[in-house]
C-alpha cells in the first residue's frame, strides 16, 4: 500500500476539529485541518464509523479508487487515519454506544455545497428538481451514473454533490456501496440488479430522458478502469478484509464481473425504463 493514492496517517495528522457536518447519517464526519505525508496541512473532513459499521472505511477507499479512476471528480487527496483514545473523546460523540472503530477515512476539503444545503428548506421533491437542472449539462453525469451502477450504490443522494460557484461539481460519500454500509458476502451478487438513485432523479417525472449511449459507452471503459486499478485495491482489501474470507473474495469477484457486464447491464436497465 505504500503506492497508492490512499495514505495512512497517525492520529496526531488530525487537528483543529471544528464540529460536526449536518450531511451524512451512516457516520459521524467532523471538519478538520489535516497534515498529510508530504508535511503540507489542509482544511478537509475526518469520517468515523462505529464498530458495527466498521466496513465503511473500506466501502469509502474501494469507492474513491475506482471513482477516481473513472475520472470523476473526488476529493482531491484522501487517507486512512488511525484512531487514538484522545482523539475519539476530543469529537465527543454521543450515539455510538458499541463504540468507535479504530479507523476512520479523511480527504481533502472540495469547494462548493451540497445540494442539501444550497436547497435547505425545500421540499424533497423541489430541491432535487433544481440539481437535475445543474446536472443536466454536467459531463460527468452519464460516467457517474454507469460508476454508481457498476457499484450498487443505492445511496447517491443530495448530500453527495458539492456544487461550486462555477458550477463545477465533486462526488463524495461512499460509505453505503457496495449495495449498502453492512454488506455481506451473500448480497455481493454480480447479476443483481440494484437502485440508481441518480438515474431516478434525472428522470423525475419524465422529462429529461437519459442519453442512454453515452452511459452504455461509459460503462465500456469498466474493464479497464479495473484492470488499471485492482492491484491498489486488493492490499486493501486484504488489509481491511483479510480475517473474513468470505467478504474478501466477494467484494473482488462483485467489482470484476459488473466491469464486465456493466454496459449490457445498463442497456437493458435504460432500455425498459418509461420516457
Amino acid at each position: 500500500m505504500n503506492d497508492s493514492s490512499i495514505e495512512i496517517l497517525e492520529p496526531e495528522s488530525i487537528r483543529s476539529l471544528r464540529g460536526r457536518t449536518p450531511d451524512g447519517l451512516m457516520a459521524e464526519t467532523y471538519a478538520c485541518d489535516i497534515s498529510w505525508e508530504d508535511n503540507t496541512q489542509e482544511r478537509g473532513f475526518l469520517k468515523c464509523f462505529s464498530s458495527s459499521r466498521s466496513l465503511g472505511v473500506v466501502n469509502e477507499l474501494t469507492g474513491y479508487l475506482i471513482a477516481k479512476a473513472c475520472g470523476l471528480p473526488v476529493p482531491k487527496r484522501a487517507a486512512v487515519v488511525q484512531l487514538n483514545q484522545s482523539l475519539i473523546d476530543s469529537m465527543n460523540i454521543k450515539n455510538c454506544p458499541e463504540g468507535v472503530y479504530r479507523y476512520a477515512f479523511a480527504v481533502s476539503e472540495s469547494p462548493g455545497r451540497s445540494p442539501n444545503s444550497i436547497y435547505a428548506g425545500l421540499p424533497a421533491a423541489l430541491a432535487a428538481t433544481a440539481t437535475r437542472e445543474i446536472l443536466k449539462g454536467w459531463r460527468g453525469l452519464s460516467p457517474l451514473m454507469a460508476f454508481d451502477d457498476w457499484a450498487a450504490n443505492q445511496d447517491r443522494n443530495l448530500g453527495n454533490f458539492l456544487i461550486d460557484e462555477k458550477g463545477e461539481i465533486f462526488i463524495i460519500d461512499h460509505s453505503n456501496m457496495p449495495v449498502g454500509i453492512c454488506w455481506t458476502a451473500d448480497s455481493l451478487a454480480p447479476e443483481g440488479r440494484f437502485r440508481n438513485i441518480l438515474i431516478e432523479i434525472m428522470t423525475l417525472g419524465g422529462s429529461a430522458p437519459i442519453e442512454e449511449g453515452f452511459v452504455v459507452r461509459a460503462a465500456e471503459r469498466h474493464p479497464d478502469v479495473y484492470h488499471s486499478i485492482k492491484d491498489e485495491l486488493r492490499p486493501w482489501w486484504q488489509a481491511f478484509l483479510g480475517n473474513d474470507p468470505s467478504r474478501r473474495a466477494a467484494i473482488e469477484s462483485f467489482f470484476q464481473n459488473r466491469s464486465e457486464n456493466g454496459s449490457d447491464r445498463l442497456s437493458q436497465k435504460l432500455s425498459t425504463m418509461p420516457v
